[in-house]
């Protein structure tokens, strides 16, 4: 049968103003970030720079492996490392004491759109009259921003998934678990459009997922999967997950007009250029480099050793994913990263499929699986025609971002179960996630500034303060403000999680809700009552019951308890809730009203 959309639930003025603090002191974070590292300080930051300068002044958009290099760029590149700010020079007089062009720039292999937008902010600013550091502090500024709604994305689509406020917070968090993300988004590169559109993405999804068939989710769909691939190849994959999401989710033949919506929209707006690709170069993305054209044969006797591409991908993936600095050469503790990996993968692939959310948590799991499949296709291919394993970097795979907070929010709830344990928990991911981001703060200073020295030096933070774009005082300000606001998002995080009262308020219709939860896994008997729940009939807003009435499940949050509230009416054989993450036959009680009571079944 049709299935409803969920109720919306009402956000409290508590909840809004603990996501604003994350929001704000994940920006803070990413400000660190751009004035830590120094000027073309990340992966291909040079490149990025060096093409967006050159669309800016007119020099068009070659074909792949026919950009050179600005001479300007490299002379940029060695003042970077050894001028005070002060003392550099505006990009003109750069252009013009450093005249021609040098080695290949491999960025034309990707679409022009990021660097279009790059070139409009430097005309905006008059790049040709600033010192070229501060045209490039400009761009990471401007990536800063577009990123900087992360946490917000983030939060809803696992609110929305879960219906538990807390566990949308603590996803929030979790982010900067992650300190690589804020590393990598906050440089000058085409991936940080394509990581924040792909958490976008996957919250449209998990609104269709949980009964949203509104046109305007449907456009919004369409139009952001359309952005993403405009960016970047790594978008790609989102497309197909997209569309089968549509269709599962959907019901009849209009689930596959829908379906055609979603898929049509990217090919006729943005997909021109990788049809343009197959068409001219019969691939999807030609090389951008001269090196990765040539076709290198194995010595005699030897070949493609598959255990060893296996174990480079996994080490290379997995450092640079979660902490790997400067051109990929200081990385994070090893025990920090195995630690980091094993659980968040362990944890997802033991409790996050199992029975109740497994429609839900599969249909999600579609997007990191074709991510993960085109990754290795192109990877091996380049082995194999290269003999040389590369192009292997975490940061390939934060389009992902989005959805792996999803389904580890699902996988953790349904591995702890108790709810003292659960708030617990949350309470160390966010303490554990402020920390790792200062961490990764020293990891990153440590081998920018200090030869990878575990201390802190006088004459490393001279170097730091003359280096950095906004000078000493500045970039004590922006990590003094940024602390600030990350101890401020920590401390209201804490006391959300902590207090008895429910987060949320009722559902927007104003229907009593009493919630329930199946009892096929733990055989729950029908009196027992945890803690921190009641029915929502008696809670308000702001009040919790005598019964100590669990916030999620006041708003209707039936999720992984396996728990049941007694019906207050003898007559009702069960009481109704809200549809749940689970994807579990419920119904939506009018008993109380006199009204009748459709059955609004998910199709499976």
């Amino acid at each position: 049968m049709h299935r409803t959309d969920r109720a919306p639930i009402r956000s409290t003025g508590r909840e809004r103003l603990t996501i604003t603090a994350i929001v704000l002191a994940f920006v803070g974070v990413l400000v660190v970030w751009a004035s830590l590292q120094p000027m073309f300080g990340s992966p291909d930051e040079i490149a990025h720079w060096d093409a967006a300068v050159q669309v800016a002044m007119g020099h068009g958009w070659p074909d792949p492996a026919h950009l050179r290099l600005l001479a300007a760029t490299r002379a940029a590149q060695a003042e970077g490392m050894s001028f005070l700010q002060t003392d550099r020079p505006t990009l003109e007089a750069l252009l013009a004491a450093a005249p021609g062009n040098g080695s290949t720039n491999q960025m034309t292999q990707h679409p022009p759109t990021w660097y279009a937008m790059a070139a409009g902010l430097l005309h905006l600013i008059g790049y040709m009259q600033l010192r070229w550091d501060v045209d490039l502090f400009a761009l990471r500024l401007m990536n800063v921003a577009v990123l900087s709604t992360l946490p917000l994305v983030v939060w809803a689509a696992v609110r929305r998934v879960t219906r538990s406020p807390r566990t949308a917070l603590v996803a929030a968090a979790s982010l900067l678990l992650i300190p690589q993300v804020g590393f990598i988004g906050s440089s000058a590169t085409n991936d940080t459009p394509v990581i924040i559109l792909g958490a976008v993405v996957v919250w449209l999804v998990c609104r269709v997922l949980t009964g949203d068939r509104g046109v305007p989710t449907l456009v919004a769909l369409a139009l952001a999967t359309s952005a993403a691939v405009a960016f970047k190849a790594t978008a790609l994959p989102l497309v197909p997950f997209a569309v089968i999401a549509v269709i599962v989710a959907g019901s009849g033949w209009s689930r596959w007009l829908r379906g055609a919506v979603v898929l049509v929209v990217p090919v006729v707006t943005t997909s021109w250029w990788w049809v343009r690709n197959v068409l001219v170069f019969h691939t999807l993305q030609p090389a951008g480099l001269p090196q990765s054209i040539q076709r290198t044969e194995f010595p005699p006797g030897e070949g493609p050793d598959l255990g060893g591409f296996v174990n480079t991908e996994w080490n290379r993936v997995t450092n640079s994913f979660w902490g790997q600095y400067g051109l990929l050469q200081y990385p994070s503790s090893p025990i920090v990263i195995a630690v980091l990996s094993v659980v968040a993968i362990g944890v997802v692939l033991v409790w996050g499929f199992r029975r109740g959310s497994r429609r839900t948590a599969w249909l999600l799991a579609l997007l990191p699986l074709f991510t993960l499949v085109a990754g290795l296709q192109n990877n091996w291919s380049t082995y194999l025609r290269t003999t040389t394993i590369g192009g292997i970097q975490g940061r390939y795979y934060f389009v992902l971002v989005g959805v792996l907070a999803v389904l580890s929010a699902i996988a953790w709830r349904r591995f702890v179960r108790v709810e003292q344990d659960r708030r617990r928990l949350g309470r160390t991911v966010v303490v554990v996630a402020a920390l790792m981001t200062v961490y990764g703060w020293s990891v990153a200073y440590r081998g920018y500034y200090e030869a990878f020295h575990l201390k802190v030096t006088w004459s490393g933070l001279r170097t730091l303060t003359h280096l950095t774009p906004i000078g000493r005082e500045g970039f004590a300000l922006v990590v003094g403000v940024a602390l600030l606001l990350l101890a401020v998002a920590v401390a209201l995080t804490l006391s959300a999680l902590r207090t008895p009262r429910v987060l949320a308020a009722e559902p927007a219709t104003g229907t009593p809700v009493v919630p329930v939860a199946p009892v096929a896994d733990e055989r729950a008997t029908a009196a027992r009552v945890d803690d921190d729940r009641a029915s929502a009939a008696h809670v308000d807003d702001e009040r919790a019951t005598a019964a100590h009435v669990d916030d999620e499940r006041a708003v209707g949050a039936v999720d992984d308890e396996r728990a049941t509230a007694r019906p207050a009416d003898p007559a009702v054989d069960r009481a109704a809730s809200w549809p749940s993450a689970d994807d579990q036959p419920t119904r939506v009680s009018t008993v109380d009203r006199g009204e009748p009571q459709p059955d609004h079944r998910p199709v499976l």
